[in-house]
């Protein structure tokens, strides 16, 4: 359990946190250092920073593109894990959580990973396909465990109720509640059925809920707050923010102020 996602969640200020998702080293790691520098000073309360595989299964076509490109560019999973380090040594209190494919996982080995994001400075891991009943996630989860960090679980619309209880108790951190069924940045989130979802988690669980997926602007962040929600995730939209403004030299302040519509109202 990260006793700084703890601290961050506990925080009154501000009342719903905005987690934002960036592909790390996109679209380089220069680039992608200032962009994730900029949303830390916008406001961002957490920071999933993704690290890409060919087979992005749960990725619309955005951030399936900046993924490619990462790959393209030869990024190692080892040189985004420095680039959270550096993202740790400037700023000691943001939440920074790995959010991937249990694949590169394996391959690292996990125990290296695990020893590895620690010494980065990492809160956590959220492993998009691995159910916790994979031999792989228990091991995961065990080396997390050992090392003080949070293993982050998604809970889907389509997730019943008797799972529902078994992932809430092996999770820390925070829940990711999905919002729509499908892949990322394809369909809008609807307040009601997520206000919905809230409560019926929350009936099971102290851990703080944060609703992702479906979160286009920061009028839809408002709505979504207003459920009950501790987090909001937006990622697709920032994404695709930098995918439409590359080669604009001023890409990280503007992305800077882009964040702050998102983070001025939460």
């Amino acid at each position: 359990m990260s006793k700084r996602l703890n601290k961050i969640f506990e925080s009154k200020s501000p009342k719903t946190k905005l987690i934002s998702y960036f592909v790390g080293c996109y679209p380089d790691y220069k680039t992608s250092l200032e962009l994730i520098k900029q949303a830390i000073d916008n406001g961002v309360s957490v920071i999933e920073c993704g690290y890409p595989t060919s087979e992005a299964s749960a990725e619309g076509p955005v951030i399936k593109l900046a993924h490619d490109q990462v790959l393209e560019n030869g990024e190692s999973l080892k040189n985004i894990i420095k680039l959270v380090g550096e993202i740790r040594n400037y700023n000691q209190e943001v939440g920074i959580v790995m959010m991937g494919y249990i694949a590169n996982l394996f391959k690292y080995p996990i125990s290296n990973f695990v020893r590895d994001i620690d010494d980065a400075g990492v809160d956590g891991c959220l492993v998009v396909d691995a159910p916790h009943e994979l031999k792989e996630e228990n091991i995961l989860r065990k080396e997390l465990n050992k090392k003080g960090l949070s293993l982050i679980k998604l809970i889907a619309p389509t997730t019943d109720e008797g799972r529902l209880k078994e992932i809430v108790k092996i999770s820390s951190g925070f829940l990711y509640q999905v919002n729509v069924a499908g892949v990322t940045g394809d369909k809008s989130a609807n307040e009601t059925d997520v206000s919905n979802f809230v409560k019926k988690i929350q009936k099971l669980t102290k851990l703080p809920i944060c609703s992702g997926f479906g979160i286009k602007s920061p009028e839809d962040a408002i709505k979504i707050a207003n459920t009950g929600c501790q987090g909001v995730i937006v990622g697709s939209a920032f994404v695709k923010y930098i995918q439409d403004n590359l080669g604009n030299k001023n890409l990280p302040s503007n992305l800077g102020k882009y964040i702050s519509t998102f983070t001025k109202e939460l």
